[in-house]
């Protein structure tokens, strides 16, 4: 373990990354593994400098599964878990209940651009061409700093992005029209609701549904 590195989610989570030396596990090179909180470092008792034992979760997602503690040389250290958000500097707290420590800054720069990204990724609203490195092209020129700019741009603001001609900037305006109508629950899950995951998301859609057509029918 090189380092240790945190990241913050769309709902301000500080999620702990550790980055590693570069190893083969079936066939593909790892050099990094998610430690997921705070009590999972504990859990595994993990210090910057330790050789871990690695496992891919599902033959995708590597996990460190084990300290080999007997490997020590006595230069390790300890994981030093911050006090203040890394990207903003605003206070983070441990709320009651919750094992994640969260950024409580709305404006965090990684929490409004990580809200963004998750609203055109696949498994919320999928507008095609619209990656990460683009939202965050996007964002960093100020044309986009809500979900409703998405919808607003032109294919002038597109051009004065990297990597994009008149072509590629046609395509992705028209696969933004393309997802201004998409199922309830997909919108209800692309806002990155604090707790609400797919599932949920599904689960309010219908009971939304059935509360709408309550209300015609009085």
């Amino acid at each position: 373990v090189l380092s240790v590195v945190w990241q913050i989610g769309r709902t301000g989570v500080l999620t702990p990354r550790a980055e590693l030396e570069p190893v083969v596990i079936g066939g593909v090179t790892i050099s990094r593994a998610t430690l997921h909180n705070v009590d999972e470092i504990k859990r595994l008792g993990l210090k910057i400098g330790d050789t871990v034992v690695l496992e891919r979760a599902g033959d995708v997602i590597p996990k460190i599964i084990k300290v080999m503690t007997k490997l020590r040389t006595g230069q390790e250290q300890l994981i030093k878990v911050p006090k203040k958000c890394p990207i903003c500097g605003n206070a983070i707290k441990h709320q009651s209940g919750e094992v994640a420590l969260r950024c409580l800054n709305k404006n965090c720069y990684a929490v409004k651009l990580r809200s963004l990204i998750h609203w055109t990724s696949k498994s919320a609203i999928d507008i095609a061409g619209l990656g990460p490195k683009v939202v965050e092209q996007l964002f960093k020129k100020g044309l986009v700093v809500d979900i409703a700019d998405f919808y607003t741009l032109t294919k002038g603001d597109l051009l004065s992005l990297d990597g994009f001609a008149d072509k590629s900037a046609e395509n992705l305006l028209q696969a933004i029209q393309a997802k201004k109508k998409i199922p309830l629950a997909k919108f209800i899950y692309g806002l990155g609701i604090h707790h609400v995951g797919e599932e949920t998301a599904i689960v309010l859609a219908k009971q939304l549904r059935q509360w709408s057509n309550k209300a015609i029918n009085t």
